[in-house]
């Protein structure tokens, strides 16, 4: 189970890195800084000798479990290094695993999704693997699909995952009592369980509550916090929660000592827009400044962040639109949704919104509205 919520972890971020593998790049000044490290990092980034053993399996999963929760793209590049020493073909479960989880945080979902269903066909029982698919599948607003996996785990797979599956997919459809419900249950039966698990329910949990406008919303993401003070997506969810109730002087103490995150750092500009403006124009333009260089190196940018910037700091409405159109190619969450509403909006362009409107009618889902929470 440990290792199936570090999957699960990265299958939801929304701080996720690029699609793209970086190119090589070299610089021309050789006292040039390309990137300070954060302390620790230079035994993680530590490649041993070629091989492929179980220890470099052991050595891929520590990374990628640190990518989890620290949303490095560096990490999970190191760990497909590591990957690349076993066969393409290699049909081991862990492999499949490690292989899946890497391809997902690059947001190449099709690859993620084609290694989970070798793994499930190699193995039907994997909730592992249909949780994740299901995960998968909701991301990218394909709910019938994803609603076939969760109907496989509660009716024999794994129970336990199954009340995941059904709380996740109910939060989408907009379904809160139900999905409190099932990942309430969840927590009743796991109390004891291990931190990773724990975190990721409660950070659901708080999630939900947020989306549905209960009081105690945020008790949920300070107990997950209390467990992974530095996970990236319980932060990057609670200071949503905070934002949207209007409370930007504590994202600011929340984020404040995570500068080295992209998105996190563009949670923080959001949050300063109204009691501090000018700290929030500069971390928006060194985010800027992070994006081109990003791209200079062969890496795309997560495209909703930069979508954002875009349409609040830069006053360009077209070229959010533009983003978040392709964002939403991949990616149909709630807050892709939003800033494509929003962005459609600011453009004067509402014909924009039409494949919005056609998938969400395919999908049962009420017309979206721009909620101003970003």
């Amino acid at each position: 189970m440990l290792r199936l919520l570090c999957l699960l972890l990265l299958l939801h971020v929304s701080f996720a890195a690029s699609a793209q593998r970086p190119n090589a790049f070299t610089p021309t000044d050789p006292d040039a800084v390309i990137e300070r490290l954060p302390r620790g990092y230079a035994a993680l980034l530590a490649v041993p000798k070629a091989s492929a053993s179980r220890s470099t399996l052991e050595q891929a999963n520590g990374l990628l479990a640190a990518a989890a929760r620290t949303g490095d793209a560096r990490l999970t590049s190191r760990a497909d290094a590591l990957l690349s020493r076993f066969p393409a073909n290699d049909a081991r479960t862990d492999v499949l695993r490690m292989r899946a989880f890497s391809a997902q945080h690059r947001h190449d979902f099709a690859e993620a999704g084609r290694l989970l269903d070798r793994w499930i066909a190699r193995d039907p029982r994997a909730g592992d693997a249909r949780l994740a698919r299901a995960q998968i599948h909701t991301i990218g607003g394909r709910l019938d699909a994803a609603r076939a996996d969760c109907a496989a785990l509660v009716f024999g797979v794994d129970a336990g995952d199954g009340m995941l599956c059904v709380a996740m997919l109910s939060m989408r459809q907009g379904q809160y009592p139900a999905a409190a419900s099932a990942v309430g249950r969840w927590l009743e039966q796991n109390a004891d369980g291990d931190r990773d698990g724990l975190r990721f329910a409660l950070t659901m949990r708080g999630e939900i509550a947020a989306r549905a406008g209960e009081r105690d919303a945020e008790r949920y993401f300070r107990d997950a916090l209390a467990l992974a003070p530095e996970d990236v997506r319980t932060l990057a969810a609670y200071a949503r929660f905070l934002r949207g109730a209007g409370r930007g002087r504590d994202v600011d103490a929340l984020l404040r000592g995570h500068p080295g995150h992209e998105g996190l750092r563009l949670q923080r500009a959001l949050a300063l827009r109204e009691t501090a403006p000018a700290e929030a124009g500069v971390i928006a333009a060194n985010l800027e400044r992070s994006y081109a260089t990003a791209r200079r190196l062969g890496r795309v940018p997560e495209l909703r962040d930069e979508a954002e910037l875009l349409l609040t700091f830069r006053r360009d409405p077209q070229g959010a639109l533009a983003l978040a159109r392709r964002n939403f190619r991949d990616q149909r969450d709630e807050e892709d949704v939003d800033l494509l509403v929003r962005a459609a909006a600011a453009a004067r362009q509402p014909e924009a919104l039409l494949p919005l409107r056609t998938w969400a009618a395919a999908q049962r889902l009420p017309l979206p509205t721009s909620k101003g929470v970003r």
